[in-house]
């Protein structure tokens, strides 16, 4: 139950400002459809959601990939996890060391060739493994330019207005095609990734929703629930961050296994 854009043509030329967009009538919001009680809007607080995302000292769930903290010091470096989505989790290379795939993809390669020519069986299995690594580079680095990149331009775009909410921000247009995006898109992946974490069944995903919702477009004063919203873009924001060190450790690592 994630809000659709409204029936109402809007003047998309207009100049728009986020306290416009984060009311329900911008979207034809019923506030009959996000009411809930007051003692679950405290499980949608972004912080409690943070803590299933990134900075995991452990993995919650088979979703959850590990990197190395940020830290100049080695010594201090640690070995965290991130929650990714279903269609992230395919595109990643899932162990640090790139060397587990390139070795599964020889092995494999090597042991499906006639055993009678060695030197054959073992250049195809070179060459099945350094394909599988260059997939791998390939998909990351494209999901990283393309998806991750412009979505922390969008977040980035959003927490600007929540600094002056009152204020215009661009044209309308911009204002829900950036919303709109956060709503389809980010959020939505968040919900699922948390589902993951949490083991959530589909009834307690859509309260998920609902309660979110609810605080973003009902739930207190217009300053509270700008706020409420840019924390929640500040928890998104930090995730893509958090996914983005994890593609360029990724990325860097198989560029280094290649040119040993």
């Amino acid at each position: 139950m994630s809000p659709e854009l409204s029936n109402n043509k809007p003047n998309l030329e207009s100049l728009n400002s986020i306290s416009r967009a984060l009311k329900p009538e911008y979207w034809n919001l019923d506030s009959s459809d996000y009411d809930v009680s007051p003692e679950v809007l405290q499980y949608a607080d972004p912080e409690r959601f943070a803590a299933n995302l990134y900075d995991l000292p452990k993995p919650n769930s088979r979703l959850s990939l590990p990197y190395y903290s940020d830290s100049i010091d080695p010594r201090e470096q640690k070995i965290i996890y991130v929650a990714v989505t279903p269609n992230e989790y395919n595109k990643m290379l899932r162990a640090i060391s790139p060397a587990h795939l390139a070795n599964t993809a020889l092995s494999k390669t090597v042991a499906s060739k006639p055993m009678d020519n060695v030197d054959s069986r073992t250049k195809a299995g070179l060459r099945a493994g350094i394909h599988a690594l260059d997939a791998k580079l390939e998909a990351m680095e494209k999901y990283r330019d393309s998806t991750i990149t412009n979505d922390i331009r969008i977040l980035d775009r959003l927490l600007e207005a929540t600094e002056h909410p009152g204020l215009a921000r661009g044209k309308e247009m911009r204002m829900r095609s950036d919303m709109g995006w956060v709503m389809s898109h980010m959020l939505e992946d968040m919900f699922i990734a948390l589902k993951n974490q949490k083991d959530w069944d589909g009834s307690q995903l859509e309260l998920a929703r609902k309660v979110t919702y609810s605080r973003i477009f009902f739930e207190g004063s217009n300053s509270e629930r700008n706020n409420y919203f840019k924390d929640l873009m500040m928890v998104n924001r930090s995730w893509m961050l958090r996914k983005r060190a994890l593609i360029d450790q990724r990325t860097n690592s198989i560029h280094r296994f290649k040119n040993d």
